[in-house]
């Protein structure tokens, strides 16, 4: 296990925001680390995304020792939600839509207690080669996105934010890898692509144009697509100290040490995957995902609970999901964001 050192600050160092256990991967749950009878057993159903890994990087460097982690690795979030509601799990990460639909359907008494990465930093929407004036160049153009996605709904909130909401434009729906061909073979004038094509893209079009870029947007224009940390108002209640200890152990060391070692980190989402995630991935391959998120530390997070920038993101994504019809209608927002844990960290 390395130690914590000490390095210069990295460039994500500001902020700019039992059925179903059945189905989790090849991996099975399985225990990490040296038990202690005293501490408290989390069960935590993980999804081999790095801001999750995150979550793991607090096991991997003892920061939080009255926990005990135990990992299940689950495809996608409404796996991970149905071992929940069947006991075999006592918390998940997931991304921002799974609980949005769960939480319509009432499932389940459900509470996001905290954020692992605000994903939108990810997101991009490029251009051909002289698209000029921003979002407004795109007037009239066709833009392929995937419909009713996340790269969609960047689109929207981007062109919103810019008052673009009613200019008129042409989305093709494509998925990422085919949108980005298209861009490439001219057959579209923009894309909303994957955060691992961009380099790629501009390979192939040095003179393609940055018409969008999220990691440069400020947390009030961003959509901020959230990764949670998310449990049931009941284990929440029951085990409140544990996991006081493990969001703030987040929050504190392991972002901590990802602002002030990130060469380090990147190491250990290497291990991280290779293990738990059951992919070989390098350095390379890490840098541009891991550190393409939003992340909070602790009085960060704590602001985006008490000013609910949290509520209003889910809200407007929320939206976007009942006006694309991928949910049958809106959530209680309020009811699933809980600051129980957020505030006592």
């Amino acid at each position: 296990m390395p130690k914590l050192r000490t390095a210069k600050t990295s460039r994500r160092d500001i902020l700019k925001g039992g059925a179903a256990a059945g189905v989790a991967l090849a991996a099975p749950s399985f225990f990490i680390g040296k038990a202690h009878a005293a501490n408290t057993r989390i069960r935590v159903g993980i999804i081999p995304a790095y801001s999750f890994g995150m979550y793991w990087l607090v096991h991997d460097q003892g920061f939080a020792p009255g926990v005990d982690m135990e990992f299940s690795v689950f495809p996608s979030g409404p796996p991970a939600i149905e071992a929940m509601v069947g006991g075999s799990i006592d918390v998940i990460t997931v991304g921002s839509v799974p609980p949005l639909a769960a939480m319509y359907r009432k499932v389940g008494n459900f509470r996001e207690i905290s954020i692992c990465g605000d994903a939108s930093g990810l997101f991009t929407i490029i251009g051909s080669p002289g698209i000029e004036g921003g979002l407004a160049g795109l007037e009239g153009k066709k833009i392929a996105v995937t419909s009713g996605s996340n790269f969609d709904f960047f689109l929207d909130v981007a062109l919103n934010v810019n008052g673009l909401a009613d200019m008129p434009l042409t989305r093709v729906n494509m998925e990422p890898i085919d949108g980005q061909a298209a861009l490439i073979a001219g057959a579209v004038d923009a894309t909303v692509p994957l955060a691992t094509s961009k380099k790629l893209i501009f390979d192939a079009l040095p003179d393609a144009t940055m018409v969008v870029d999220g990691a440069e947007l400020s947390i009030e224009q961003r959509p901020s697509i959230m990764d949670v940390l998310m449990t049931t108002q009941e284990y929440m209640d029951d085990n409140e100290d544990a996991l006081i200890e493990l969001v703030g152990a987040f929050h504190e060391k392991s972002i901590g040490m990802l602002r002030q070692d990130n060469q380090t980190v990147m190491e250990r989402m290497v291990e991280w995957q290779k293990g738990l995630g059951r992919a070989d991935v390098t350095i390379a391959d890490v840098d541009p995902i891991l550190n393409g998120y939003f992340y909070f530390d602790t009085d960060e997070i704590k602001s985006v609970y008490a000013n609910g920038i949290l509520n209003r993101a889910l809200t407007t994504q929320a939206e976007f999901l009942v006006a694309n019809e991928r949910i049958g209608g809106m959530p209680n927002i309020d009811a699933l964001v809980s600051d129980q844990i957020v505030s006592k960290i």
